[in-house]
């Protein structure tokens, strides 16, 4: 019996205002929103190398991630690479996202955290050598 292939359609984020989101990463990712793909409580951004959408679904009772504390674990987080930390960096403040602390263990590595509009944590990434 063969199986049925899988392929990764989209990365889900629930959010209390998708679009809203959605933009956030837009700006971040320089990603479009698909129309095609959106209506009413999904917001889908198109990947335009042809990868995985990331997608942002309203949930009513979202409760932001309290990282680095423990308080609401985070569920998920997402990790972009970046040619260079301080450029990303910059990009990542103009386009809406706060520092979080570096965790005490790793000063000076080869990444930053920071926490999008509605408090999700993702890192930038250096290159890896």
């Amino acid at each position: 019996m063969t199986m049925t292939t899988l392929r990764l359609a989209a990365f889900a984020i629930d959010c209390p205002d998708p679009r809203a989101l959605a933009e956030f990463y837009g700006r971040l990712l320089d990603w479009k929103i698909d129309e095609s793909e959106t209506e009413g409580d999904w917001v889908e951004l198109a990947d335009p190398a042809g990868g995985a959408a990331l997608a942002f679904q309203r949930d009513p009772g979202y409760r932001p991630p309290t990282w680095p504390g423990r308080e609401v674990p985070q569920m998920m987080h997402l990790d972009f690479r970046v040619s260079s930390l301080a450029e990303g960096h910059e990009r990542a403040i103009a386009a809406g996202a706060t520092p979080l602390p570096q965790p005490p263990d790793q000063q000076g590595a080869s990444w930053r955290v920071y926490a999008d509009p509605v408090g999700h944590p993702f890192c930038l990434c250096a290159p890896q050598n």
